[in-house]
């Protein structure tokens, strides 16, 4: 029988979903599979949607995994989520063919950045968020989205260590919207390189600042070198929000919030 499950986590003590080399126990992963094991009575390793990085959080990852055991829905759910840490939890099962595929099927992931510029604002939304002391320009950010939508070669905004064999990536859309003092990047494409929506944002954020040029982020992408582009925007502001699947599976979400 295959499973498919909801999972959200806060990224910032975990060496991402799973560590590539070295010690793998301080991941996601780890927990989450040792958790199910646990319930299912057997060994269980989950495949996912995508591989969040270091300190990277997550509303909405898909997973799913094969197991002989029965349960119900609450009783997996209670049960996973008793021998989770606090900062993981198990939001909710898909039964699933044996045909599913959380990485394969997975025809879009959405991801979301939050950029706080009050500086004073609480300390609660401070740690999920890219706190800036600069003043920003909304309306310059919005006007550089153009040159990142699309299919096109994303060298530039990929990280050393990327593993992808292509850089070619189908970005179907971008946008920028402020509510109060919060500013969210939300980003949908059919896969991301390594680093690559923290790599973007950190250039967006000089787009907004006046570091450089939108219309720089054209040439920028047409350099195909990771050193052309701005610093990497931290971990903590940056959320796997959801991710896309063939209809028939009736995964779906709600609309939620995370900061105050």
């Amino acid at each position: 029988m295959r499973l498919a499950l909801s999972i959200e986590y806060i990224g910032k003590k975990y060496y991402g979903w799973q560590k590539q080399n070295g010690d793998s126990t301080n991941t996601v992963q780890h927990h989450v599979d040792s958790a199910l094991s646990k319930i299912a009575n057997h060994k269980i390793k989950s495949i996912c949607s995508g591989r969040t990085d270091t300190g990277v959080n997550a509303l909405n990852q898909i997973i799913h995994f094969d197991t002989i055991s029965r349960r119900s829905d609450k009783n997996w759910i209670d049960g996973v989520n008793s021998h989770l840490p606090d900062d993981i939890r198990l939001k909710k099962i898909y039964h699933v063919d044996d045909n599913f595929h959380a990485r394969f099927l997975a025809k879009s992931r959405t991801y979301k950045y939050f950029i706080n510029i009050d500086a004073n604002s609480t300390i609660f939304n401070n740690a999920y968020t890219c706190v800036l002391n600069d003043k920003i320009s909304l309306s310059k950010m919005k006007s550089s989205l153009k040159y990142i939508n699309g299919v096109q070669d994303y060298s530039s905004f990929r990280s050393s260590g990327c593993q992808a064999n292509t850089a070619i990536r189908n970005i179907f859309s971008t946008s920028l919207e402020r509510n109060k003092n919060i500013i969210t990047f939300t980003i949908t494409a059919n896969a991301f390189l390594y680093h690559m929506v923290r790599n973007i944002t950190g250039t967006l954020i000089d787009v907004g600042t006046g570091k450089i040029l939108p219309s720089q982020l054209k040439t920028i992408l047409n350099q195909r070198d990771r050193k052309y582009c701005s610093k990497m925007a931290p971990a903590n502001g940056l959320f796997l929000w959801s991710v896309a699947y063939p209809r028939k599976y009736r995964i779906k979400y709600n609309s939620e919030s995370v900061l105050l």
